[in-house]
């Protein structure tokens, strides 16, 4: 697998990646030494905060690199973002919640409290906590059925 990331980002922001296809990840330049070992290929997967805390989705990175935010979109004021093609969406219903994974992601395992460690826009993680959370994300894609809205599987 390559390099697995973890991005944090209020619902507001989440909603705003939706409507343009998670075609990119915005990120205040506080971020962007750090973003700059993101590389072409590697997993993004998305924890959505605002008292929702969960994983919603997971990207793949098209190019190496940040660039310059031409056009905010966000509610929040970005410098800089990354380009970004979905990989697997979940439907809001199916996203992730960390309680149900914690205990078995290398960050947060053994650990009572956990939130100081989600204050942070990118994280790099473990190749296991990769593995495991694309796991368990693909076990929470719900089987298409009439009428269901469904998430999506981009592969």
């Amino acid at each position: 697998m390559s390099t697995a990331w973890m991005t944090i980002e209020r619902f507001e922001n989440w909603q705003v990646d939706a409507k343009n296809d998670f075609a990119f990840f915005g990120l205040s330049g506080r971020y962007s030494r750090r973003a700059a070992e993101i590389a072409k290929g590697d997993l993004v997967f998305t924890y959505v905060s605002s008292a929702i805390s969960a994983f919603a989705d997971v990207r793949e990175v098209k190019e190496a690199g940040l660039k310059t935010m031409r056009r905010q979109t966000y509610y929040s004021s970005f410098a800089f973002y990354f380009s970004t093609n979905p990989v697997l969406v979940l439907p809001e219903l199916k996203w992730l919640p960390i309680k149900e994974v914690a205990s078995e992601l290398d960050f947060t395992r053994g650990r009572k409290d956990y939130r100081s460690l989600l204050y942070t826009s990118i994280r790099k993680l473990a190749e296991h906590d990769g593995n495991f959370l694309l796991q368990r994300m693909q076990q929470n894609m719900p089987a298409v059925e009439s009428g269901e809205k469904s998430g999506r599987k981009v592969q």
